[in-house]
């Protein structure tokens, strides 16, 4: 049967480090989109900082959906409306800051007007290069908590985000979820958000078989949806357990064309037996 959906993930996978798309992966998304395939975006980004991306590649004005914040979000491209949000309760939220804080780690929200941040840090400025959102200091733990949140995040010297992980993840057990999205950036995600369950989320409610669907990833919060997806992929540079999980694995490293290089194995080709 052919690949009748594919997931893809945003930055070490779709993008260059340069965030731009690379030549060969647009003009691949492109015909698979052109060719009828359902193709989304699913990154841990607001949907303002993925929304260009899907413009560029073409995915507006074809009623297609999009992962945003980690899966805590399902969005529909042409208008930017939520179909699907899962948030984090004012408990996890005051909770999780307080963890974190113990630490010396500044805690960082989004909302319409971009990121909502504990404390000034250098950590939340590079999100600010790689997502183009605009920054401002909250008042207190109380004003992040004060709205639904899709998801918290925190940054930190690798070493030390390493170590809190395993501690973090036991503490909000059944409360919320923790993913190291990046080596330095720790994610408090609503319980049950994953890209992998909203992947299965939106392949369900299409009525498309998970054999036939495609996801491409390389990082921590890419395991659930390369795990679920019937064919799951990763680019040769991708994380040792993001590899591990992968079924597939790209010849070519992320900034290479990986992602071009996939689709035309598994959904540009010759349909598979």
């Amino acid at each position: 049967m052919p690949i009748q959906l594919i997931a893809i993930d945003l930055d070490d996978t779709l993008l260059t480090p340069e965030l731009r798309i690379h030549p060969a992966n647009l003009a691949a998304v492109r015909r698979a989109l052109d060719a009828g395939i359902a193709v989304m975006l699913a990154s841990g980004r607001t949907v303002e900082s993925m929304m260009p991306y899907a413009e560029e590649i073409g995915m507006k004005g074809r009623g297609l959906p999009m992962i945003c914040a980690n899966g805590a979000e399902v969005r529909d491209v042409d208008s930017g409306a939520v179909v699907r949000h899962l948030t984090l309760s004012t408990e996890a939220c005051l909770t999780a800051i307080e963890a974190l804080a113990s630490h010396g780690l500044p805690v960082q929200a989004y909302d319409a007007e971009g990121i909502i941040v504990s404390k000034p840090n250098s950590w939340t400025d590079r999100d600010c290069q790689l997502t183009g959102l605009a920054v401002r200091v909250a008042s207190g733990p109380e004003e992040i908590a004060a709205a639904p949140r899709s998801k918290l995040l925190s940054a930190g010297d690798p070493a030390l985000i390493a170590e809190l992980a395993p501690i973090l993840k036991a503490r909000f057990a059944g409360m919320a979820e923790v993913v190291v999205s990046k080596p330095y950036f720790i994610e408090i995600l609503p319980a049950g958000a994953d890209k992998g369950e909203a992947l299965a989320w939106v392949a369900e409610t299409r009525g498309i078989p998970r054999d036939d669907v495609m996801a491409i990833g390389d990082s921590g919060n890419d395991i659930g949806m390369v795990t679920w997806a019937g064919v799951g992929c990763a680019p040769a540079d991708a994380r040792p357990d993001v590899l591990a999980a992968a079924r597939h694995v790209s010849v070519l490293p992320h900034d290479a064309g990986a992602v071009a290089e996939l689709l035309e194995r598994f959904a540009l080709g010759p349909a598979r037996p």
